[in-house]
């Protein structure tokens, strides 16, 4: 009887947020919402504890539409620290397999050639360790199309939400979000723009039964008094960072080096 009372919590708790957040908030605010959606996904985190109060309201193609993505995220974010203990390692080895399973050509396109490890330790003045041939350098390529591909559409809908929690405004179909990603080497080196640090000064709490999650992800944020354009700068674990930039008018946005602007879904019908 006790598991039924859960389940009956759980469908209520559901019921509830949809009627007050009664349209979905990845396709414009034009269709209802029919789901939550977990965001960042709960596959990021170390036995699927995600941060309470990061559920959005999805309809249903929106809440499918980045799955195969997260899974990438959620390999990627894994790669450094490595893992310590057997439930790390065995959550990573699911993660591969189920990028492997559902992104073929992937894996295969992170491998870094001799002419790409000599290039990042001469970009980097980092010593090769002796003894250690290049093709055993602890590198790999994330700037493929591919692994570049998931992580622009887990960005988009990551900061579609994070928008829309910290406006309470659904963005617009006519919106866009400018989407740049770092690697830990970019970031240890100082790659990302310092003039974000005080457009980006809200830190929120990221907590599970009080138990802090900002170790396996944490992010800044900033919004502009009028709630039409917000900043994002999203740290996952030491592997990466992904900078996004939203506003409700994509024509408004200066597309800034090596970044990608993407808009809200539109879903045929």
């Amino acid at each position: 009887m006790e598991y039924i009372r859960t389940m009956g919590a759980r469908k209520q708790h559901r019921k509830q947020f949809l009627q007050r957040h009664p349209l979905c908030c990845f396709c414009g605010g034009e269709t209802p919402s029919m789901e939550t959606d977990h965001i960042p996904a709960r596959v990021l985190f170390d036995q699927r504890q995600w941060p309470e109060g990061y559920e959005f309201p999805a309809c249903k193609p929106c809440n499918r539409i980045s799955r195969h993505d997260e899974q990438v995220v959620a390999m990627l974010s894994r790669l450094y620290p490595e893992a310590d203990n057997a439930d790390k390692k065995k959550e990573f080895s699911e993660r591969v397999r189920a990028v492997a399973h559902n992104n073929p050509g992937l894996l295969e396109e992170m491998r870094v050639s001799t002419d790409q490890a000599q290039d990042t330790l001469k970009k980097y003045n980092i010593q090769t360790p002796e003894g250690l041939a290049l093709s055993d350098l602890p590198f790999l390529s994330v700037k493929g199309p591919l692994v570049s591909s998931a992580v622009a559409n887990f960005g988009r809908k990551l900061f579609m939400a994070l928008y829309y929690k910290h406006t309470n405004k659904i963005l617009p179909r006519e919106g866009g979000i400018a989407i740049r990603w770092y690697s830990n080497l970019q970031v240890e080196n100082g790659e990302i723009p310092g003039e974000l640090a005080p457009l980006a000064s809200g830190f929120p709490n990221l907590e599970r039964s009080n138990m802090d999650l900002s170790e396996q992800f944490f992010y800044r944020f900033g919004v502009t008094d009028n709630l039409k354009a917000a900043v994002f700068l999203a740290f996952f674990r030491q592997s990466f960072s992904i900078l996004g930039y939203v506003n409700a008018k994509a024509v408004d946005i200066q597309l800034t080096e090596n970044a990608t602007i993407l808009q809200p879904y539109q879903h045929k019908t």
